[in-house]
């Protein structure tokens, strides 16, 4: 069993740390290194009943008494914690979140506190290494009472210089046809103001999530919603319909959802797991995939 730390850092709240990342615009990091992992100790509290509760309504659906995205929002603030350490050598704000994967070990004590052991794996970097391989990698395990209950893997893209994402040329879309066996199982219509809504309730107040007048500092005119947000809508009408508690759940960020939007669910059960897309209204243009197993 690994060693969890008896004395971990508490973490700070999301906003207070989100407004130290915006001084890590500075980092320009040139020099060149091989790839390291940083470890870091952390401890926070369970979510609170009517955390709980709210994060619950904002969805609908879920049967996880913690679902597993609400551990992302945990898992977020090490990832930041780490970021804002002066062993990471990019701008926090200068990272796009490119998939994740949760998985639950153990049964989550709702009572319970979260001694976290959160690892970074910093790519190695130098003149000769290509962009895209500037891909950090976050492990944050969840621990309670000295038992591993779940684990989250994050990987994230450094960007270079300007958002090369969002002023990319876009290509013509093509005619969307399912393949066998992919059903068509929700739309969702979300307004401009999703992205403000959600960050109240997950913490992550990303400019890019909240107003024009902010996103567009970040190359992008209008707001797009938090791709955690859409994983987080699937997995919880995934178990509504399943009726069943989801324990694995990854995803894979495509492009992203500009607001307002209407996308479009859509999903492929298969023997071992539960395939599903999000698609835009006119489902031409993936926004995320992923897949889920059930408990």
């Amino acid at each position: 069993m690994e060693r969890v730390d008896n004395h971990p850092q508490k973490l700070a709240p999301m906003p207070s740390m989100l407004f130290k990342s915006l001084f890590t615009l500075q980092r320009s990091d040139e020099s060149e290194a091989d790839s390291e992992t940083l470890e870091k100790h952390y401890s926070i509290p369970a979510p609170a009943a009517k955390q709980l509760e709210k994060y619950h309504d904002a969805f609908g659906g879920f049967v996880s008494d913690v679902p597993l995205a609400m551990l992302y929002c945990i898992a977020q603030r090490a990832h930041l914690a780490q970021m804002l350490d002066d062993s990471f050598p990019w701008p926090a704000p200068g990272l796009v979140h490119v998939s994740n994967k949760l998985e639950r070990h153990a049964v989550i004590q709702t009572d319970q506190s979260f001694q976290l052991v959160s690892k970074v794996k910093v790519p190695k970097r130098g003149p000769d290494v290509s962009p895209r391989r500037l891909r950090p990698q976050f492990t944050v395990e969840f621990w309670q009472n000295g038992e591993k209950v779940s684990t989250c893997t994050s990987v994230y893209q450094v960007m270079k210089g300007d958002n090369s994402n969002a002023k990319a040329k876009k290509a013509p879309p093509k005619p969307f046809e399912p393949d066998e066996g992919w059903d068509n199982l929700a739309h969702w219509q979300l307004g401009s103001g999703m992205g403000r809504r959600y960050a109240r309730i997950s913490g992550d107040f990303n400019p890019i999530h909240l107003h024009p007048l902010v996103s567009r500092w970040f190359g992008f005119e209008k707001p797009i919603i938090h791709g955690m947000y859409m994983m987080a809508r699937a997995q919880a009408e995934l178990e509504r319909q399943q009726s069943k508690a989801v324990t694995y759940i990854d995803v894979t960020f495509k492009r992203p959802v500009i607001l307002p939007a209407r996308v479009q669910l859509w999903v492929n059960y298969e023997e071992d797991k539960t395939k599903y897309e999000v698609r835009s209204g006119d489902h031409t243009s993936l926004k995320l995939e992923g897949s889920v197993r059930f408990d």
